[in-house]
């Protein structure tokens, strides 16, 4: 019989975390199991059925596979996924910093204010809690914090676009400009 490494101690950890007893949280898994079986996991005496691997994983909110890896394989696991994503805009982030070196005669305010965008746009690229309407960080239903990997869905792609059309236009009011003197 393969062992399976890892399962244990993150069951141990996300059940602490959540801060529950091993028989509090063998009641709330829909196959209601015992405080033994859960303690017989976390141990590495014994292992979840693939039903019940599943079953944890949608109580804590994360994936089957995360379970059965170290905290170091998780992570970089995440930082994978977001730097594959990264790669795809990073041309156009490319762009526009290449017309703001070309804009050296616009002022120290203007160049900021895009400045400020572009880290605006770079925040969608950045792990974040999401907050509700009053500020309070969201949570699941074990009361625990949620944090998403990044906002990279919901870049917003037109205002990308926009901010790109108007370094555009600067740079043709430039060009324009320097051909009239």
């Amino acid at each position: 019989m393969t062992k399976v490494h890892y399962f244990g101690p993150n069951l141990k950890r996300l059940r602490i975390q959540s801060g529950l007893s091993q028989a509090e949280l063998g009641e709330r898994l829909d196959t209601k199991l015992n405080g033994q079986a859960i303690s017989n996991w976390e141990r590495e005496i014994n292992h979840p059925t693939y039903e019940n691997l599943i079953g944890i994983a949608k109580f804590f909110n994360v994936m089957p596979s995360e379970l059965l890896r170290t905290e170091k394989e998780t992570a970089v696991g995440e930082t994978t996924a977001v730097l594959d994503r990264i790669d795809e805009y990073m041309p156009k982030v490319a762009e526009i910093r290449r017309v703001m070196h070309m804009m050296g005669d616009f002022s120290t305010r203007q160049l900021d204010g895009l400045s400020e965008q572009l880290n605006q746009i770079m925040q969608y690229f950045r792990p974040y809690t999401p907050v509700d309407e009053d500020g309070e960080p969201e949570t699941d239903q074990n009361g625990r914090k949620i944090t998403k990997q990044s906002k990279y869905r919901d870049i917003p792609i037109k205002e990308i676009h926009q901010v790109y059309q108007e370094l555009k236009a600067i740079q043709s009011y430039q060009d324009d400009r320097q051909k009239l003197d």
